[in-house]
Parts: C-alpha cells; structure tokens; sequence
C-alpha cells in the first residue's frame, strides 16, 4: 500500500524500549512508520455489532500504518529488541489553512499544485 503523507504534516520520531508501550491519542491521518525493529500496534475502538473493538497487528522495519479515525493508539515494542518510530500527525485544519493563504498572498505554489 502506498499513501502520501501532508507536507504541512508534524514528524515525531520516538523510541520504545524492549517491551515499552506507548498509548498516545492520534487524530484520523496520522501515518505511523517503524524505522526499525517492530512493534505491536493497537488501533483507536470502532464499534461492531454493538460492541467496541480494537483491532491490532504486528509492523516490522519499513512498514506503515495509516489511522483511519482518531482515538487513542498502543504501540508495544518487541521485547529485547526495541523500536524506532516515525509519526506523522496531519496538520491543524486552521493552521494548514493559515499555511496556504500565506503561500498564496506572497504568490508562492502550494503543494497541490504542478510544477
């Protein structure tokens, strides 16, 4: 699966020890990449069948995971081993706004448009 990321986006790089786990709320678009190691990922509650559920997968080195909905996320390092992770955090909705009016009233191009 490939995706793009927003450019106006906020990288956080984080490390997990062996075994550490991160509970961090995120907002629908954030993109979560291990660089290196794995982790054991637990998605934001989705409803089904009138019941919460929260489904989670293994991510080893290189692979993505894009959060459809926003909650809240558990990332478990592999124990012994570690991890090294990426997210990417999509813009604020007013300051990515603010972002592109002032790209646009200095006569600059947005990232949307061709080159």
């Amino acid at each position: 699966m490939q995706f793009h990321v927003d450019p106006d986006a906020t990288f956080r790089p984080t490390r997990l020890a062996g075994g550490e786990t991160l509970h961090i709320p995120v907002r629908a678009g954030t993109a979560v990449q291990v660089l290196a190691g794995a982790v054991r990922l637990t998605g934001p509650a989705r409803w089904l069948a009138e019941t919460a559920h929260r489904g989670s997968q293994q991510l080893a080195e290189g692979q993505w995971f894009l959060v459809e909905d926003g909650g809240w996320l558990a990332l478990e390092a592999s124990s012994g081993i570690g991890a090294h992770l990426l997210l990417a955090e999509p813009a604020e909705p007013v300051a990515w706004l603010w972002r592109r009016l002032r790209a646009l009233l200095r006569g600059g191009r947005t990232a949307r448009q061709p080159a």
